[in-house]
């Protein structure tokens, strides 16, 4: 097996494993905090569904040699419109978008994948530019050793 698959397979099992565990962890909170008592297997198998998908994707695009050249952002919205057609089916299939869902559900739900999408971004171009600062300093410090 190639180093790239290999490398892709295990970030897929460690996005997983992490999305996974952290999904049902939020999920078994808002049920409890919303007064029920558990959690169907139906609704872990969707959300497992939804996890794996998501892993994925995730691991398709952004531990993919053929997007490497590409850049966060690109890698980013690839990701997004891969995932999100599938996410907001699994939602319908949880009942969350009842019927066609209501104006403030829909709007929750795309100010909150918006809201991520630019802090994604901005997360990305800050760190990016702090790194970029700190190369150029240490290539200065260089070129002024090597005169």
């Amino acid at each position: 097996m190639s180093y790239i698959v290999k490398r892709m397979l295990t970030v897929f099992r460690n996005a997983l494993a992490f999305s996974y565990a952290w999904t049902v962890l939020c999920a078994a909170v808002i049920v409890w905090l919303l007064g029920g008592s558990n959690l169907s297997v139906g609704f872990l198998f969707k959300l497992l569904a939804l996890c794996a998908w998501g892993s994925a994707c995730f691991a398709g695009c952004f531990f993919n040699t053929l997007f490497d050249k590409k850049g966060f952002i690109f890698c980013l919205t690839l990701f997004y419109i891969l995932f999100l057609p599938v996410e907001i089916l699994i939602y319908y299939s949880m009942g969350l978008f009842v019927g066609g869902g209501s104006p403030i559900v829909w709007i929750i739900f795309w100010s909150s994948v918006m809201s991520m999408y630019v802090a994604a971004i901005l997360i990305d171009r800050l760190i990016l530019k702090r790194r970029g600062a700190e190369y150029t300093k240490k290539l200065q410090e260089y070129n002024k050793a090597a005169q």
